[in-house]
């Protein structure tokens, strides 16, 4: 008796080996790279704000090869997250919006020079598997969704404000005039360019009735993880807050201890250290 073989199966997050379709100077701060190959058949997206993780392999290496490997994860090759901006199953495609800052980092610079036909390992989802990578979690009963960012979580604000049925508050910090990248959807944006001055947390503060005062969390205060995203938030407001983690812990203070919102309405993310 002949027995079928079943396929192998997947795990919750796995590589895969893809390859530069095309990059796109979008502003003066950012590229979308889009990525594309048939490993994205297994890829399983989410929405909003997902994260996905980049393996900066050596140029040279056999980047199909390494991601069928059991020990992927020690490769000892630079990691970053960065979050899915699109994803076009119908072509297999998924674009990657970076922020670029010259050659000070491995991302940065494999960006910056990024061409069609260049290889990369995505660590991604897999389809039947439960939801981790998104850190989007309003209640359906909000009716109130403020969104702050900066520039280096303008694609993962761009991508929930894109997917939402209902309309949202945004404040987005973008280093220029001309980082002001089309949204789509029937939302509330404030613009801000650091270029003119403009800083996220006294706008923000502003936006709400408090004080427009600048950040005051000192230093120390924010050692080590921030990242705080509330599994049982209710109520009618819900804020997802990312970017400079002195600044979102700042933000999330003045919510909570100041205008007394509920920390479980409070998703705060901190993107990067100053």
């Amino acid at each position: 008796m002949m027995s079928v073989l079943a396929p192998p199966r997947l795990r919750p997050y796995q590589p895969f080996p893809l390859r530069v379709a095309r990059a796109t100077r979008l502003s003066s701060s950012f590229v979308r790279v889009t990525l594309t190959g048939e490993a994205l058949a297994d890829f399983a997206y989410h929405g909003f704000d997902q994260r996905i993780n980049l393996l900066f392999l050596p140029p040279d290496t056999d980047h199909e090869a390494f991601a069928r490997a059991a020990d992927w994860r020690a490769c000892g090759a630079p990691l970053r997250v960065y979050t899915v901006r699109a994803y076009r199953p119908e072509s297999a495609e998924l674009d990657i919006d970076f922020v670029l800052h010259g050659d000070a980092s491995p991302a940065s610079r494999w960006a910056g020079a990024a061409a069609p036909g260049d290889r990369i390992v995505l660590i991604g989802a897999t389809p039947g598997h439960p939801v981790t990578d998104v850190a989007w979690r309003p209640p359906a009963t909000a009716d109130r969704l403020l969104i702050a960012a900066d520039a280096t979580a303008l694609p993962a604000a761009s991508a929930i404000l894109e997917s939402l049925d209902r309309p949202a508050r945004a404040v987005l910090e973008v280093p220029y005039a001309d980082d002001r990248l089309p949204v789509a959807g029937r939302h509330d944006i404030t613009w801000l360019v650091r270029a003119h001055g403009d800083r996220i947390e006294p706008a923000v503060r502003s936006l709400l009735g408090g004080a427009p005062v600048t950040a005051c969390v000192p230093p120390g205060e924010d050692e080590g993880m921030v990242w705080d995203v509330p599994s049982q938030a209710a109520g009618s407001f819900y804020a997802w807050l990312a970017g400079e983690s002195r600044t979102v812990v700042a933000l999330r203070r003045h919510l909570v201890g100041d205008r007394g919102i509920d920390r479980d309405a409070v998703a705060f993310m901190g993107y990067w250290k100053r």
